[in-house]
């Protein structure tokens, strides 16, 4: 991950616009899982932010836990799409 991402993130973490650009950046650096697990979650883990946790320790918690979440996250993306 790219430092200003991080940074962009930390700037304004209450914007969903960074957390997609560091999703985006996942993606397209083959992690998936952790990219549909940010696109959907990130509300979560701003609220972790607000909390007081790191950045970089709410990434850990995604990157560890993306296999689980990903797929979830990707049907929760299908499901949405096929609603509106």
């Amino acid at each position: 991950m790219t430092p200003n991402l991080l940074s962009a993130v930390r700037d304004a973490p209450n914007d969903e616009r960074p957390w997609l650009a560091l999703a985006a950046w996942l993606r397209d650096h083959g992690r998936d899982d952790e990219a549909a697990t940010l696109r959907v979650f990130w509300p979560a883990l701003q609220d972790s932010l607000a909390a007081g946790r790191s950045l970089e320790s709410a990434l850990d918690l995604v990157r560890a836990n993306a296999w689980r979440l990903g797929p979830r996250a990707r049907e929760i993306e299908e499901w949405a799409l096929r609603e509106c």
